[in-house]
């Protein structure tokens, strides 16, 4: 019995002695003609800032999240716990580059797969959307042949990256299969357009692969494209149900958050639904109030890297600043009549902003809802103030333009187009966008509804217009 204890004590000794694997990568490399101070390693859970040195160099220890693709700029690179690597590049487009150290083999593959379709797509002298059916797959399956010929030949230091990539490769064909159709139609206008029959199928079937999210961006791209697929269905559905004229903009919104918030909790991997989640809140424009504390929450409780949640908190905070009866931000811009126009001049009314350009088919196409709106409520206690954000090239084209249309209201153009404080402080990344604010400066709703919507006079109403 003594024996036996001794021989498993020795096992327990011998385990713990035993080297573990380090759970870091070193990043390191040179820029010869540096235009930035840092750079930024991400990942859909990781977000980390190296310093580059005066003379161009940067060195650091990276503890990744996972084994597979980071972006540093629009450069995708390979990233495996226990390696290193080093690369050098002219500045931080990262173009023309070149790899070494343990995964130079992998990164300089994936560096040169890219480069030769772009030389390959740039060769062909059209967009590759554009060719008709028959030359578009033959195109396709020619560049996914030429990338797996490429990959037969290295050598990589890592196991398994030869199968991932292979798969890889397969997402990439069956992306630009599943783009071909709604992008076709722009190039040959004809919105209407559909594939034949004998297109080919895609081959993706599982939409929910926590490896192939982690390694291969071309299968991230298809399975968030599947995702609103998925939410864009569920919603076509549900409003078909609707009687014609019941759901309005708001109901409809509803509608969308709810589809959406039920979508994402079919879905299994982790990986996928903090990407999913942060797109939500970073990047999906301004988000109703449950869409933002339902994923913000998520996030919170399942993100691990500080500098992904600094972020994540910082534009929560920012979305929460523009809920109703919180200050609206100010503006101070150019009145196409003369002079400046500021929201502290409009203090007392109720003010209805229109942020637009003249290059906006959408914005263009509210005008004359927008007029009739104003026509309807002349001579009430409101505002109705449109802001362009044209470009300062297009100044004279904005003026022309609204004397040429005889817009009425308030018109006004920001002082650095989408740079400018105001659209910033807002979050406005699409147009048209309107903002309702009372009489006191304060934000009634900072996505209101479009002139087009009935749900803006009972806004108007509610405020005693």
């Amino acid at each position: 019995m003594k024996r036996s204890i001794t021989a498993l004590l020795a096992i327990i000794l011998l385990q713990s002695c035993e080297k573990k694997a380090p759970e870091y990568v070193v990043l390191s490399g040179k820029f010869t003609s540096p235009q930035e101070e840092k750079i930024t390693v991400r990942s859909h859970d990781f977000e980390k800032e190296i310093s580059i040195n005066a003379d161009g160099s940067f060195s650091d220890t990276l503890h990744i999240t996972h084994n597979g693709s980071y972006r540093i700029g629009r450069q995708y690179v390979y990233l495996h716990k226990g390696k290193n690597l080093s690369f050098e590049a002219e500045n931080e487009t990262m173009d023309p580059i070149t790899y070494t150290g343990d995964l130079a083999v992998e990164n300089n593959y994936l560096a040169q797969k890219e480069a030769t379709i772009r030389e390959d797509l740039k060769a062909l002298g059209k967009h590759i959307y554009s060719l008709e059916e028959t030359e578009f797959v033959n195109k396709v399956n020619e560049l996914t042949n030429k990338q797996k010929e490429t990959l037969n030949k290295i050598t990589p230091s890592v196991a398994d990256f030869k199968e991932n990539e292979l798969r890889s490769i397969e997402y990439g064909k069956d992306l630009w299969l599943t783009n071909y159709e709604f992008y076709h139609g722009y190039f040959i206008k004809n919105n209407d357009f559909k594939v034949s029959e004998n297109f080919p199928k895609v081959t993706t079937s599982d939409f929910d692969n926590a490896t192939d999210f982690d390694f291969s961006p071309r299968y991230v791209d298809l399975s968030m494209l599947k995702f609103r697929e998925n939410v864009n269905a569920d919603l076509k559905k549900k409003i078909e149900g609707i009687a014609e004229g019941e759901a309005n903009e708001k109901e409809t919104n509803n509608i969308y958050d709810d589809i959406v918030i039920e979508n994402f909790k079919k879905i299994k991997s982790r990986n996928i639904k903090n990407s999913i989640a942060s797109s939500q809140i970073m990047n999906a424009g301004l988000p109703s109030a449950k869409v933002l504390n339902f994923f913000y929450e998520d996030l919170t409780n399942n993100i691990a890297n500080e500098s992904l949640k600094k972020n994540i908190n910082e534009r929560y905070e920012k979305i929460k600043a523009l809920e109703a009866g919180k200050p609206s931000p100010s503006f101070n811009f150019e009145n196409h009549k003369g002079g400046n126009t500021s929201l502290e001049d409009l203090k007392g009314k109720v003010v209805y902003v229109d942020v637009w350009a003249t290059w906006c088919g959408p914005c263009i196409g509210e005008i004359p809802h927008l007029k009739e709106l104003e026509k309807q409520y002349h001579g009430k206690n409101v505002e109705f103030v449109s802001i362009s954000v044209d470009e300062k090239k297009n100044y004279e084209k904005w003026k022309q333009f609204v004397t040429d249309q005889g817009l009425v209201g308030t018109q006004l153009i920001a002082d650095s187009d989408w740079k400018s404080d105001f659209v910033k402080n807002y979050l406005i990344t699409g147009i048209p966008r309107f903002i309702l604010i009372d009489t006191e400066g304060k934000i009634v709703s900072a996505d209101a509804p479009r002139p087009s919507d009935k749900e803006i006079v009972e806004l108007f109403t509610q405020l005693g217009l």
